[in-house]
């Protein structure tokens, strides 16, 4: 679901293509709290796909969002107090072989798991990194891809302080484990 399979594909097929870096297998899982939570997303997703087929539906859901989003989505938007008490947190596990192993020898014998935390994702997480991918493209243009075209943002940061800078912002990296 998304479009993360895609643009972490692209990313490998760059950094193999430009820094022979052997490429990782990836796959995104989201995890939603159980099967009634998974019977209320599936509910809701199929009668917002119902709606949004018709103009009426469409005319009603963008009329009284907050009716049909039982109070998560509303035309004013989240409170102050509503952003201030909203972080987001992404865990990221991995499987691998240390330094010195022969992946045709066997299993992975290397795992880590590692987490990506911030403020209020809509309004203060994103718009924190999106300046501060900016002042990176602004100062580090030695640092970026030499040839023209389209980059993914792992492909085009590589070589960038950007997640330095995301750092000092608010927008936290960190190791959690690793054997």
């Amino acid at each position: 679901m998304g479009s993360d399979p895609s643009v972490v594909k692209r990313t490998q097929r760059f950094l193999y293509d430009e820094e022979q870096q052997l490429p990782l297998q990836y796959s995104a899982y989201v995890g939603v709290g159980g099967l009634f939570s998974v019977v209320k997303f599936f509910c809701g997703g199929l009668i917002f796909w119902f709606m949004a087929k018709f103009r009426l539906g469409r005319r009603l859901l963008t009329r009284f969002p907050s009716f049909f989003s039982f109070g998560v989505f509303t035309k004013a938007g989240p409170t102050t107090k509503q952003m201030e008490d909203t972080c987001f947190s992404l865990t990221f596990f991995g499987e691998g072989y240390s330094e010195d192993t022969d992946p045709s020898k066997g299993r992975p014998n290397a795992k880590i798991c590692t987490q990506v935390i911030g403020a209020e994702p809509g309004y203060v997480a994103t718009v924190s990194a999106m300046v501060q991918a900016a002042v990176t493209l602004l100062n580090e243009l030695h640092s970026l891809p030499r040839r023209g075209g389209v980059y993914t943002p792992g492909a085009a940061f590589y070589k960038t302080s950007l997640i330095d800078r995301l750092q000092n912002h608010g927008i936290k990296f960190s190791v959690r484990d690793h054997q």
